[in-house]
């Protein structure tokens, strides 16, 4: 398994990204990207938290299913409630993660970090963002597409201390050799398309030259994790 990452702050002033990638007790491999959502306060605490919640109730849990994701979960949401309460303040965050536990991956999601699961250059799986848009588009209210760019950026689904909010998308997958996963904030993937990335992971110096360009390019904070096998 070969694993790499980037973050950086983009046109912001502070990275309210954070990524996590550590090892669970039983022996899987833990990746997650939180992002602190924009116009929130103090996002970037809030994506910390979230992260350490979700993986600490992971280290110790029986077995790695949807359940238990959704109770990590529920467990962050629970720390950011009691924070934003302790603080006076509204934050969150979105998440995307993926667990690899032998030869089965679990992805889950809540909010706009994307996932994708990629075999021979053809995305096989990727998620599908808990957004306003993805939700006006499933019940057909949006009949033209310029009527989109004002609802480009709300979720509908985060970790800000609503448990009606944080439901997470889940899918298991089995894996092959020479399968990639990538997560990606929307700081990336509103920023290149996956086919991008992907030229990206090929060449030698790959994800340093593709942060070369976030660099010149990224209005967002950007955070990208690539997996190999």
């Amino acid at each position: 398994m070969k694993m790499q990452q980037i973050t950086g702050t983009g046109k912001r002033e502070s990275n309210q990204d954070f990524i996590c990638i550590d090892k669970l007790e039983s022996g899987a491999s833990f990746f997650l990207i939180a992002d602190g959502m924009g116009g929130y306060d103090r996002g970037d605490e809030a994506a910390k938290i979230v992260s350490e919640n979700i993986f600490t109730f992971l280290n110790y849990a029986d077995n790695i299913n949807e359940q238990n994701i959704q109770q990590a979960v529920q467990k962050a949401n629970l720390a950011i409630k009691q924070f934003n309460i302790k603080n006076n303040i509204k934050s969150g965050a979105t998440i995307g993660g993926i667990i690899v536990n032998k030869n089965i991956s679990h992805f889950f999601w809540v909010g706009d970090v994307m996932v994708y699961l990629v075999s021979k250059d053809k995305v096989l799986f990727q998620t599908k963002s808990h957004t306003l848009i993805n939700s006006l588009l499933e019940s057909d209210s949006i009949k033209e597409e310029k009527s989109l760019e004002r609802y480009k950026h709300i979720v509908t689904r985060s970790i800000s201390g609503k448990p009606s909010e944080s439901s997470i998308g889940y899918q298991s997958i089995r894996f092959s050799e020479d399968d990639i996963f990538i997560i990606c904030s929307d700081g990336v993937h509103n920023t290149i398309s996956v086919e991008q990335i992907l030229e990206y992971i090929k060449k030698g110096n790959g994800l340093q030259e593709l942060e070369s360009q976030f660099l010149k390019e990224a209005q967002d904070n950007y955070s990208v994790v690539t997996i190999a096998f």
